[in-house]
């Protein structure tokens, strides 16, 4: 089984940063965010990495579809507080780039994330564009300084 490198994450400098707010349906039945609700909001944060990227424009506008998800549940998430969710680049393949995701509540990790996304139109995957592949590399995950 493959495990996400918690240690890079959380010493990680991330690019992106965004809450996303908790909803009373994200709940489960003793009132921790469950575990649909929980990718929901990995998902909106990686939506808002990729808009803020400045990655969806022009036209066609190719898909970015997600290929692999991996995500590792560390400790609850609560409502009503809102979720900080950091995402960055950990790698850029020729099609296909894998981001590193954490969603926090204060100082407690809840969930760290490894996600591969592919650009693609109708007839599949597209290599990524020189433009693309540009802006993707200036949003890399880097080591903090100590």
């Amino acid at each position: 089984m493959t495990r996400i490198d918690r240690t890079r994450l959380e010493n990680g400098v991330f690019p992106h940063r965004c809450q996303i707010a908790t909803r009373f349906s994200d709940l489960d039945q003793i009132g921790h965010v469950n575990n649909v609700a929980a990718a929901e909001i990995l998902q909106e944060g990686r939506a808002l990495f990729v808009r803020a990227a400045g990655l969806l424009t022009g036209d066609p506008r190719p898909q970015v579809v997600v290929a692999s998800s991996l995500i590792e549940f560390a400790s609850d998430l609560l409502s009503p507080d809102p979720v900080e969710v950091s995402t960055g680049l950990l790698e850029i393949g020729r099609t296909s780039f894998r981001l590193g995701q954490i969603a926090r509540q204060g100082s407690s990790i809840g969930l760290y994330a490894e996600i591969v996304q592919v650009l693609r139109d109708v007839r599949g995957p597209l290599p990524i564009p020189a433009d693309w592949r540009t802006k993707l590399e200036s949003l890399k995950i880097n080591s903090a300084e100590r």
